[in-house]
């Protein structure tokens, strides 16, 4: 990915988006009544609130939203040593994690898109699968 098009995030940003992920994560444990973690089966939780949430409120809140980009970009930047950035190179800025990869350069994961598409198409866009799509792509060893 081309790093001119990458604006990484001030501290105080991704602190605050670190933060709202957090607080995702608590609303999280008491929806599941365990203590979810930023990891896969976070993400399966996740996946289960916003069936939940989207059969209440099909059209869910802007800030809602954000709170599912939050959880799911903790989740890939804490896992793969990310950093909260914005993507410039379309039209329309993108907000995601870029996740470094040996030897082959940066990954940029729009999670952002991924929720909308999550709340578009179901299940179908399960963000516990994308998940595991894109850290086989950051594993990726080049041969």
């Amino acid at each position: 990915m081309p790093t001119e098009s990458l604006q990484f995030l001030p501290p105080t940003q991704a602190r605050q988006l670190a933060e709202l992920a957090d607080r995702a994560r608590l609303s999280l444990s008491r929806f599941a009544s365990v203590d979810v973690m930023f990891d896969a089966v976070g993400l399966q939780m996740l996946d289960e609130w916003i069936d939940r949430h989207l059969h209440q409120f099909p059209q869910p809140s802007r800030d809602i939203v954000t709170v599912w980009g939050a959880f799911l970009g903790e989740v890939f930047r804490r896992r793969f040593h990310g950093e909260w950035a914005i993507d410039a190179s379309q039209r329309k800025p993108r907000l995601g994690v870029v996740c470094p990869r040996d030897q082959r350069g940066l990954l940029f994961i729009d999670v952002m898109e991924q929720v909308q598409r999550r709340i578009k198409h179901d299940m179908q866009e399960s963000l516990a699968f994308y998940y595991a799509e894109k850290s086989v792509e950051i594993r990726e060893v080049e041969l």
